[in-house]
C-alpha cells in the first residue's frame, strides 16, 4: 500500500505515486529542461518515502557529436549534472563492463545488495559505490514510445536497501517520467539539429515558426564567402575519403574563427562556405561588425597555416584559400519550392562577394574587401585596382587588408 497523500509543504509531507505523476504531468514541468525534470523527479520521489540517495538517467539521441547523454544526481549536490558522451565512449572500458551498458544492450533490470559481498568479476561500479556507502543499486530500462529504450539507475544508502514498497513506487512511477523526459528529449533534439544543419540564429528562426516560403525579413549585413583554391584537381587525385577528410578538416579552420567572432554559417557549397555577420540598421556605419568579420577571415586562414604544417608533415599537399568581404541589404529567409525550403540570404550583396571571392586566386590575395568593408574598417588597406566583375555594373575596386 502506497502513502496517504498530504499537502507538500507539511514538514512530515508524503506523496502517492498518483501525486508524483500528477505532478510530472504538470504541463510547467514539461517545459523544463531534462536537467531540471530528473532533478525534480528525484525529489518527488524522497517526497513520496523512496530512500533515494542518489541517480542517474542515460539517454540516447540524434546528436553530430554525442551518442548519449547521462544526467546525474544525488542528495547532496542540489541538482542534477549534464554530461554528454562521445561516440568514443561505446570503446572504452569503464562503458564496456558497466550496467548501463548491458542494460542498453538487452533490456533488462540489473540489481545489487551492496550489503552483500561483491562477486569478482561483477560490474565495476559496484565496488565504488559500496565504498561510498551504498546499500543497494537498481538499473532498470526506461521504456520510451516505438519501443525504444534508455536506462535509469536508483541507489540508497538506508541500512537494508530498497524495500518490494520502495520499488514498486517507482515501477509505478517511471512510465510518467518517461513520457515528460522523451518530450523534452525530443524538444532538446529538435533545437540541435536545426542548430547543427542551419546554424543556431537561423535554426531558432525555424523553431519560432518561420518555416513559409518566400518569409523572412531584410537584414544589413557583412557577407562573407571562402573557397578553397584548387579543390576540383585535388578531389581528382585523391580517394573519396580523403577529400571528405581535407573538406571537414578545411572547415573546421574556417568555421571554428567564423563562430568564435560571432558569424553564423549559413551554407556549405561543396568547398565553399557562406557565412553573415548581421548588423543593426542602427549601426549599419559602425566598423564593429566589419571588424569582427576580417578578424574571422585573418583567424580562420591562420588556423588554415597550421593545418597546412601538419599536412605537410604527412606528405599532403597544402591548401589555400580565399576569402572575400561585402556589405549591403540582404533577404534572410526562406526559398525554394513548396516541400523543400532553403533558409539563406540572397541579394546584390551576395552577389557581389561570390565575384570578389573570384578574384583572390588571380590576384594572390587570401582576403578581399569592396569598398563598402573598406570604409567601415579602422585598419589600413590597400587598393588591389578596379575589375569588371560579371552582373555587377560599372567597374569595382576591391582591396586588400
Amino acid at each position: 500500500m502506497l502513502r496517504r497523500t498530504k499537502r507538500l509543504g507539511e514538514p512530515d509531507a508524503m506523496l502517492s505515486a498518483a501525486d508524483v505523476i500528477a505532478q510530472l504531468l504538470d504541463a510547467r514541468l514539461g517545459r523544463a529542461r531534462i536537467t531540471l525534470l530528473f532533478d525534480r523527479f528525484c525529489r518527488l520521489l524522497r517526497e513520496a518515502g523512496l530512500p533515494l540517495d542518489r541517480a542517474s538517467l542515460s539517454l540516447r539521441h540524434l546528436h553530430p557529436q554525442l551518442i548519449a547523454t547521462s544526467y546525474h544526481w544525488d542528495i547532496e549536490s542540489g541538482g542534477a549534472a549534464e554530461v554528454g558522451r562521445k561516440h568514443e565512449v561505446l570503446d572504452q572500458e569503464e562503458f564496456q563492463r558497466s550496467p548501463i551498458r548491458a542494460v542498453f544492450e538487452q533490456p533488462q533490470v540489473i540489481r545489487r545488495r551492496l550489503e552483500q559481498p561483491i562477486a569478482a568479476g561483477d560490474f565495476q561500479i559496484l565496488s565504488h559505490l559500496r565504498g561510498q556507502g551504498y546499500s543497494d543499486y537498481r538499473v532498470s530500462p526506461l521504456w520510451f514510445s516505438a519501443g525504444r529504450h534508455n536506462v535509469v539507475t536508483l541507489a540508497t544508502r538506508r541500512s537494508g536497501g530498497f524495500t518490494d514498497q520502495d520499488l514498486a513506487l517507482a515501477d509505478a512511477t517511471l512510465p510518467a517520467f518517461a513520457s515528460v523526459a522523451e518530450l523534452a528529449l525530443q524538444r532538446e533534439t529538435g533545437r540541435t539539429l536545426l542548430s547543427t544543419y542551419l546554424g543556431p540564429r537561423t535554426g531558432q528562426r525555424v523553431w519560432d515558426g518561420s518555416i513559409r516560403r518566400g518569409q523572412g525579413e531584410t537584414l544589413f549585413a557583412v557577407v562573407f564567402l571562402c573557397d578553397l583554391r584548387g579543390f576540383t584537381q585535388l578531389a581528382a587525385a585523391q580517394p573519396l575519403a580523403e577529400t571528405i577528410a581535407t573538406l571537414n578538416d578545411y572547415f573546421d579552420a574556417m568555421g571554428g574563427a567564423l563562430e568564435k567572432h560571432g558569424g553564423e554559417i549559413l551554407k556549405f557549397m561543396g568547398d565553399a562556405l557562406l557565412a553573415i555577420f548581421p548588423c543593426p540598421h542602427a549601426a549599419a556605419h559602425d566598423c564593429s561588425v566589419a571588424a569582427s568579420a576580417l578578424a574571422a577571415a585573418r583567424d580562420g586562414l591562420a588556423a588554415l597555416a597550421q593545418l597546412n604544417e601538419r599536412r605537410q608533415a604527412s606528405d599532403r599537399p597544402r591548401l589555400a584559400a580565399g576569402v572575400a568581404l561585402s556589405v549591403g541589404d540582404v533577404h534572410y529567409g526562406n526559398i525554394g519550392v513548396a516541400d523543400r525550403l532553403d533558409f539563406t540570404v540572397i541579394g546584390p550583396a551576395v552577389n557581389l562577394a561570390a565575384r570578389v571571392q573570384g578574384l583572390t586566386a588571380g590576384l594572390g590575395e587570401p582576403i578581399l574587401l569592396t569598398r563598402e568593408v573598406r570604409h567601415r574598417l579602422a585598419v589600413p588597406a590597400r587598393s588591389c585596382g578596379t575589375h569588371a566583375l560579371k552582373g555587377v555594373e560599372g567597374l569595382t575596386e576591391v582591396f586588400a587588408p
